[in-house]
């Protein structure tokens, strides 16, 4: 096993910020006006006053000893403090890229919405704290290569031996430096998950730089949980949905399956019109339960069109107060609303109905009309079309009705 035990030695940076600059010619002028120029006006007096009536050999000597001592102990003192105040900024610029770094990744993890996104980005940033010429995100209790950044080749010259190392850190619990000759690094768990591994420069890698890397593994950590939960959640969403969907085919046996193709339509429209992956998937799933209203009503007083007209204020009471449905609740309150304010339950109009609720209003008006279980008999899908037509910028958004039209040009509303 090829664990360090040591740290290299920390590195100097040669870039220097334009604020270290700055300083140094401040330091630079300060020093002249401050020790320079009153050095050079004694010097100065010593010569024009003093050493003329000095007759003693040994005190003249002495006092240009002195005058010399001094500008010795002033150029060093100004050299010395130099140094120091130019490796501390340099210590300061390494640190705000560190924190940069990690106020980036803390954003992109953030963000990460699958377990490869999360991963990907670990690697990414861990490069970019490191300094080397790869990084490395390993998954599993048996480790394996999951994402890479940098030099991808370096992951299988090392990789017999690394796996080896990130095993030991993983069973230790803690982060480690390695060494595979002619390559060095460090690996550090992410706790739950895996851990990162980074190459090192030839220069070695700074404490500070292990430090924020091992910041950098417990904000992955934190992360991947979150995706863990998030997949969790929509798994259960997605179920969950289905088995609502199901009961109210059984619940309206004569509509059976028209939750779904009105949400087949939607989705066709709403890609049509541009929406983004969010806005496409809260309207998929609003346009599933579009009617789940009707689940607390009686099947049998359903033909009653003041009862039945109380279903998308039964579902939105149904869906509001569930976080996870929460953002769809509206969309179900108003996809009976019409485009020019006669609509229900609110009589919005234009604008101020949702989108989305817009689009679910034609895509279900449509496979009302076209399915037979609805209609007796079902009208034509040409006479279904001129109907929709017909009724733009009344019942329906133009805007949503130029997209159906092209879907139905294109011979896109064939529905299952």
């Amino acid at each position: 096993m090829a664990l360090l035990v040591k740290s290299r030695a920390p590195s100097r940076s040669h870039s220097l910020s334009i604020f270290a600059h700055s300083l140094d010619r401040a330091a630079v002028v300060a020093y002249f006006l401050g020790g320079v120029v009153p050095l050079t006006a004694l010097a100065h007096l010593a010569y024009a006053e003093m050493l003329p009536e000095m007759r003693d050999p040994l005190a003249r000597a002495g006092l240009l000893a002195l005058l010399f001592s001094l500008a010795v102990l002033s150029g060093g003192a100004f050299l010395l403090l130099r140094r120091v105040t130019l490796r501390t900024v340099q210590q300061m610029d390494a640190d705000k890229e560190r924190l940069a770094t990690l106020l980036d990744a803390s954003e992109q993890l953030a963000a990460a919405m699958h377990g490869t996104d999360a991963s990907s980005g670990l690697a990414a940033c861990a490069l970019r704290l490191g300094g080397g010429p790869a990084a490395f995100f390993m998954a599993g209790p048996v480790p394996k290569l999951e994402a890479a950044a940098g030099d991808r080749g370096l992951h299988a010259a090392i990789e017999s031996r690394l796996s080896e190392i990130v095993t030991q850190a993983l069973d230790e619990g803690r982060a480690a430096l390695w060494n595979i000759d002619p390559h060095h690094g460090a690996v550090l768990p992410v706790e739950g998950f895996g851990a990162l591994v980074v190459v090192a420069p030839p220069r070695g890698i700074e404490a500070a730089s292990l430090r924020a890397l091992s910041t950098l593994a417990a904000q992955g950590s934190a992360s991947l949980r979150r995706v863990q939960l998030v997949q969790a959640q929509r798994n259960f969403f997605v179920h969950v949905t289905d088995i609502l969907v199901a009961a109210l085919d059984a619940h309206m046996d004569l509509q059976a399956g028209h939750a779904r193709r009105v949400a087949q339509l939607a989705n066709r429209i709403g890609r049509e019109l541009g929406l983004g992956e969010a806005e496409r998937q809260r309207l998929h799933f609003a346009s599933l339960l579009h009617d789940v209203g009707m689940l607390r009503l009686d099947p049998t007083q359903l033909e009653d069109r003041r009862i039945a007209r109380q279903h998308p204020v039964l579902g939105h009471r149904m869906l509001a107060p569930i976080q996870l449905w929460a953002d769809i609740a509206p969309l179900v309150l108003h996809h009976h609303e019409w485009f020019d304010g006669s609509g229900y339950p609110e009589q919005l109009a234009g604008d101020a109905i949702p989108l989305e609720a817009r689009i679910i209003a034609l895509a279900e008006a449509f496979d009302s009309m076209t399915s037979a279980a609805s209609y007796k008999p079902a009208v034509e899908r040409d006479e279904a079309v001129r109907r929709i037509t017909e009724a733009s910028g009344t019942q329906f958004d133009p805007n949503v009705v130029r997209a159906f039209l092209d879907l139905a040009r294109r011979g896109d509303l064939d529905l299952s």
